[in-house]
Formats: C-alpha cells, sequence, structure tokens
C-alpha cells in the first residue's frame, strides 16, 4: 500500500506539472522545465507530509491541502529558479543567481495568489488528496485509526 501511494503521488504530480505549464503560458521561459522535471519528487513530498492527515476530520484535511498546494507551488519556483539560475542569462551577462531564485520563488507564489488561481487549485488539491487516498486504500475518517487500521498500517511498515 505504500509504494502504491507514493507511486500515485508521483502521478498526480506529473498532471499537476501540466496544470502548471498551462497556467504559467508566456512566463514559462526556457528553464520551466526544471520544475516539470522536479514534479514527481515534488509530489511523493507533499505525500509524505499529508499521509497523516488522512485521519483528519474534514477540515484539517481541507486546510492541509491549502498549505501542501503552497508548499507543492514554493518548491516547484524553486527548482524554476534553480534552473534558471544554473542556465544564465541569454549574451552571459552577469547577475545575482540568489536574487533570481528568490524571484521566481516569489513570482510562483503571486502567481497562485495573486492571480486567483488559489481559489480553483485548492479544491483540486483537496480533491486531488481525496483520490490518492482513496486509490492507495486510505479512508478518510475523522478522529483516531481503529485498531483494524492501526494493525494494517504496523504491517505495511
Amino acid at each position: 500500500m505504500t509504494r502504491r501511494y507514493y507511486l500515485l503521488c508521483a502521478t498526480s504530480a506529473v498532471v499537476w506539472a501540466v496544470i502548471a505549464y498551462l497556467i504559467a503560458g508566456d512566463f514559462r521561459g526556457s528553464a520551466f522545465w526544471g520544475g516539470l522535471a522536479s514534479a514527481p519528487i515534488i509530489g511523493v513530498m507533499a505525500g509524505v507530509i499529508y499521509r497523516p492527515v488522512y485521519r483528519f476530520p474534514l477540515a484539517g484535511r481541507v486546510a492541509m491541502s491549502l498549505l501542501t498546494l503552497y508548499l507543492s507551488a514554493v518548491l516547484f519556483g524553486l527548482a524554476w529558479g534553480i534552473t534558471d539560475a544554473i542556465q544564465g542569462s541569454p549574451g552571459g551577462a552577469p547577475r545575482n543567481n540568489i536574487e533570481v531564485v528568490y524571484q521566481t520563488v516569489a513570482a510562483t507564489f503571486y502567481g497562485v495568489t495573486a492571480t486567483g488561481f488559489v481559489v480553483f487549485l485548492w479544491p483540486l488539491a483537496h480533491l486531488n488528496h481525496w483520490l490518492v487516498g482513496h486509490f492507495a486504500g486510505h479512508h478518510a475518517t475523522a478522529g483516531p485509526p481503529s485498531s483494524r487500521s492501526r494493525s494494517l498500517e504496523q504491517e505495511n511498515q
């Protein structure tokens, strides 16, 4: 069950990378592939953070889906910015690489929030977590896990 869960997280992250590609439009640039290539790793990281949340009440799961959305967006922007800094500027003009990375992370955060995409992406993130959990065999129930689910978790570890 654990392998399936993380494979589903990585796979769903590829779908998220396609969404980011569509949203970025003209802002993509040649360094955008760094974010796309890192998407499966980012998806697994979000899955690691979200995995214990399946036992939370609905409000907690919804709140954590927002947190994982922003964490994933920031990590995507970080990978994009690092790739941009490594590629350098056209013509080899000097620039401060750390500022390039910060600017890309900030632009990604801004792109999710100020453009209003968060209104669409947050429910999509929650649905994504629900689908991954459903297909991986996690059952989103409020409260502590039952003795049967505790024994299944111990068995899978």
